[in-house]
């Protein structure tokens, strides 16, 4: 759990620094831009007014010169992905060993009663055991050990108090279980498949040849890249405007503020996706409360240098939102990310907030138009396909 709370400390900021760029009211006609609602805790933040422009000193931000890295997937990428899908279809080949020890793979039939009558879920005929890997309660494992391959064997056990099926925590059963073979393991690999196994395993993902799965991960590494490409030339585009652009200092309060509102975000994300309060993330990644806050607050501030440079320049080129594509955008994003309705969308972030997130992407698109974008190198580093590849959006 640990990468992927660290990931969502990155997340988190990376969506702050996006949806909170280009603060202005409805399109940038207003004099004034001001800070977004607080999301998440239901009341507004009394919002600070500033001119974005009076606190960054622009430098020339049209034609930007960015160099990135190939995007291109490779056979070897391609190969790799294969073969991780491959993992999750293990082959089994029979063994003549007949006593079953640690570490053993089992090939078992099992039905579990509780006062004499079968439970849901607990009935299964030629399921795969690996003994030790503590796949089932506590005690199923260890009381196959020793089992002869052709017997049948009983066991009185005891779901644990903290069960995820609440009927059956804390209850005692017996699982009558028939040991069939001792089986070894062994895991396919991009070599060994061939289109009997591709179709008899992954027919129901639409692949029935290895050409079939070979194409469909291409295409879905390309896809994958593709995103990555976009969001990677965004994210180069604004870290090239902070080398161009001078922030002479900050709206008074404001970094505070979007400290308090990251911080809120972050915890509600924490709570809805792992269960699990701050205290508890920090204790998990090994971090002090104190580094925590240094690094918030460090992340939180060059997400409001970009969020003022964005501010200014769609000022400057006068970039504005109309009623009908902002409904069309409400309504891709509500389709892209799952959202219930436009009206869920706008309950969670709010309209302003929503808008501004959209400004702050027509500003970079604009930004993009002019900029010359190289792809295939990066500095000093010979290009993947052997040349560069421009392109200007």
């Amino acid at each position: 759990m640990k990468k992927k709370l660290m990931f969502l400390l990155c997340a988190v900021c990376a969506a702050a620094f996006l949806s909170s760029c280009g603060t202005g009211k409805k399109g940038n006609d207003s004099k004034k831009e001001t800070t977004e609602e607080a999301e998440g805790s239901g009341e507004k933040t009394e919002p600070i007014e500033y001119n974005a422009d009076e606190y960054v000193e622009l430098g020339e931000y049209t034609g930007l010169e960015i160099s990135l890295g190939s995007y291109e997937v490779t056979d070897a990428e391609v190969k790799g992905q294969m073969n991780a899908s491959l993992a999750d279809y293990p082959v089994y080949e029979d063994t003549d060993k007949d006593t079953v020890e640690q570490g053993d793979f089992v090939n078992i039939d099992y039905e579990g009663l509780k006062d004499g009558v079968a439970f849901g879920g607990g009935t299964a005929q030629g399921a795969v055991l690996e003994i030790g890997s503590n796949s089932f309660i506590p005690g199923f494992e260890d009381g196959l050990v020793g089992a002869k391959v052709g017997k049948e064997v009983d066991l009185d056990l005891t779901f644990p108090e903290n069960y995820q099926n609440a009927e059956l925590a804390g209850q005692d059963v017996v699982f009558h279980v028939k040991v069939n073979k001792i089986v070894n393991q062994s895991i396919m690999t991009y070599e060994q498949a061939d289109d009997a196994f591709i179709e008899k395993n992954m027919s129901s993902q639409g692949y029935h040849t290895v050409k079939d799965f070979e194409e469909g991960i291409r295409k879905e590494l390309e896809a994958n890249k593709e995103i990555t490409k976009e969001t990677e030339t965004e994210a180069a585009v604004i870290q090239k405007l902070k080398e161009i652009c001078k922030i002479k200092g900050f709206p008074e309060g404001l970094i505070d503020q979007r400290i308090e509102e990251y911080m809120e975000r972050f915890e509600s994300n924490l709570k809805t996706s792992y269960g699990i309060g701050i205290e508890e993330y920090l204790k998990s990644t090994n971090t002090k409360e104190d580094a925590f806050h240094e690094q918030v607050k460090q992340l939180v501030t060059e997400t409001v240098e970009g969020e003022l440079i964005i501010a200014a320049i769609a000022k400057q080129e006068k970039i504005e939102i109309g009623d009908e594509e902002f409904a069309e955008y409400k309504k891709n994003i509500v389709e892209s990310y799952g959202y219930a309705s436009e009206e869920a969308l706008i309950q969670q972030h709010g309209e302003e907030y929503v808008r501004n997130v959209f400004l702050n992407e027509k500003t970079v698109e604009k930004l993009l138009e002019s900029a010359k974008v190289t792809y295939g190198k990066k500095d000093g580093e010979a290009p993947a396909d052997g040349g560069t590849e421009d392109k200007e959006k």
